[in-house]
């Protein structure tokens, strides 16, 4: 029992996975279509044909699935300045150990990512940064020691 997968529209697959699993470091997962009779049976795309990545953070049976689908166009949503502005899906925790999170971190910053804000208590540190379509990711790890 748990969360089996959590799904976020992209408006760019191939920026999105990019993103996912070069800077943040996530394992490609599979991936599969949906034709016009599926998207309309199951009533949530509008009957819209779609594809779906799917990546996990560890090649294990119980991880969560992040699963990225795309369709032919999709419009990137308003940027939003928080997690406060609407209901919804509107951010994502990822958790790292000290070695990960450290070079996740470095992948970020060679990259340019803008870091919206970065907590460091005594039993964690967290970094809040965004993904392509403006889906704030929140990085977590241990302290700095």
């Amino acid at each position: 029992m748990g969360v089996a997968a959590i799904g976020l529209v992209v408006s760019d697959i191939e920026i999105s996975e990019h993103f996912y699993k070069n800077i943040l470091g996530m394992k490609e997962a599979g991936e599969f279509s949906l034709d016009e009779q599926w998207s309309n049976d199951a009533g949530a795309a509008n009957g819209k044909p779609f594809s779906v990545r799917q990546f996990k953070m560890k090649d294990l049976s119980c991880a969560t699935v992040l699963k990225l689908a795309y369709f032919d166009k999709t419009e990137k949503q308003a940027d939003d300045n928080g997690i406060d502005i609407h209901s919804g899906v509107n951010y994502i925790t990822l958790f790292y150990n000290a070695q990960d999170f450290k070079e996740v971190m470095e992948r970020i910053s060679e990259s340019g990512i803008e870091k919206v804000g970065w907590v460091k208590r005594e039993s964690y540190q967290l970094v809040f940064i965004k993904d392509p379509d403006g889906i704030f990711v929140e990085i977590v790890g241990p302290p700095d020691k």
